[in-house]
């Protein structure tokens, strides 16, 4: 068991690589860290909304698995955050911050909203709203034409990202080295 968590440890500090120059300073640091925050609430919160409106379609397993998706990158947090000697839940009910008390409320709300939905669905063999009948023929059509822009779309994007990645990466190495040479 020792031997997993020191792997594992030593697995999620080269995947966070806290000491690297992007975090900046400790400002930008902080900043940093808050807009993560944040995209984690909102990824949350989307992820609620999007299980919650699926499963009045009657779907049942894509839900359960969107909460699970929303869900993951908190707990995420939060183990890593145990790790380090923090307790977020402890650090929350200490807080008795009325945003945390919201944010449980709108959690408990959609989980029931969801679950409430799929039993319905389970239990009267029916959704309770009918989904409209949506047939994508690619190359066919208006949403034919745009399922072909999209995935091309997203395959340049994706080459986009990884190609301009790459170009930042060898610029901040040749600034870096220019600057070690010029202190020397």
């Amino acid at each position: 068991m020792t031997t997993n968590r020191k792997l594992l440890d030593r697995f999620t500090e080269r995947v966070m690589d806290l000491d690297s120059p992007a975090y900046g300073d400790e400002r930008e640091r902080a900043v940093s860290m808050e807009a993560s925050t944040f995209g984690l609430t909102a990824g949350l919160y989307v992820g609620l909304l999007a299980a919650a409106l699926f499963s009045f379609f009657g779907l049942v397993l894509l839900p359960v698995v969107l909460l699970v998706f929303s869900v993951l990158p908190s707990a995420v947090a939060t183990w890593y955050a145990r790790r380090q000697g923090v307790n977020l839940h402890k650090l929350a009910e200490n807080a008795g911050s009325r945003s945390t008390m919201v944010a449980i409320a709108i959690y408990g709300v959609a989980l029931m909203l969801t679950f409430a939905a799929m039993a319905y669905t389970v239990f009267a063999g029916q959704p309770l709203i009918s989904a409209p009948p949506i047939e994508v023929t690619p190359g066919e059509g208006f949403l034919g034409g745009m399922a072909q822009g999209a995935v091309i779309g997203g395959m340049v994007g994706g080459l986009a990202a990884i190609v301009g990645g790459a170009l930042s990466f060898r610029r901040a190495n040749r600034r870096r080295r220019s600057g070690s040479s010029t202190e020397s």
